[in-house]
């Protein structure tokens, strides 16, 4: 699997923290940020991981917003992509 640039907002409910990922709708929990951020990697990973095998995994990260940049697939809510480049010859 390619690297994976993708936004985490941080927010605290009570005494737990919480890590969401809005361009894939996934939450972390935990007692801390670090724990909340670590939780949340970890559900991402077995997200993506799961829609790598069922082969699916381009799809479901172009319709969430991302685009392969040549290097990783960028969430547009962390880096819009460039217009592209148009030449007229």
């Amino acid at each position: 699997m390619d690297k994976i640039v993708y936004q985490v907002e941080e927010s605290r409910e009570g005494r737990y923290f919480l890590a969401y990922c809005p361009e894939l709708v996934i939450t972390g929990f935990g007692d801390t940020a670090d724990e909340a951020k670590t939780s949340l990697r970890k559900e991402i990973s077995t997200y993506l991981e799961d829609c790598e095998s069922m082969g699916i995994l381009d799809e479901v990260l172009i319709d969430a917003g991302f685009y392969d940049n040549d290097e990783v697939w960028m969430s547009s809510l962390v880096t819009p992509p460039r217009e592209p480049k148009i030449e007229f010859l």
